[in-house]
């Protein structure tokens, strides 16, 4: 038969290992409150930035509706002017005054008007301190005659 060969077993035995020491570090309360105070801060100022990009947003909006509004305001104006512009025409009050007031337009109109004599103007007026009183008159009438002219 056969011969068993005798085996040799080695038994490795694990050695113990020195217990290494774990450094555990306590919690900095003050390292933590100051991230706090960073996260706090970095999220007021997203918050501020955000609320004025929406006010200017906002304004810019407002803006272009007063301008809508100027532009529509200006163009009723315009329509208003040229409403009066046709009612203050000679001719839409000629027709009014003939339909509804039952005036009617003269065929001749007679007008005065002041002339200067020629004669007149060449002379000085008798003004002056040593002329009398019915000068002054007379000739204050020679100087503003008026005439009745004829047509229209």
């Amino acid at each position: 038969m056969l011969v068993h060969k005798k085996q040799e077993i080695h038994v490795y035995e694990q050695e113990t290992a020195l217990p290494t020491l774990k450094i555990v570090r306590k919690a900095d309360k003050r390292l933590r409150a100051k991230c706090l105070i960073l996260v706090i801060l970095a999220a007021i100022m997203a918050a501020v930035t955000t609320m004025q990009s929406a006010t200017i947003i906002q304004a810019g909006y407002d803006l272009v509706k007063i301008k809508s509004q100027a532009a529509k305001i200006e163009k009723e104006n315009e329509l208003l002017r040229l409403d009066i512009a046709k009612l203050k025409s000679p001719q839409r009050i000629e027709e009014f005054a003939t339909k509804n007031l039952g005036m009617v337009v003269p065929n001749n109109a007679y007008y005065a008007t002041t002339v200067i004599p020629e004669s007149n103007q060449s002379q000085p007026t008798a003004f002056g301190g040593n002329a009398g009183i019915t000068e002054k008159v007379l000739s204050a009438i020679n100087v503003n005659k008026a005439e009745a002219s004829k047509g229209r």
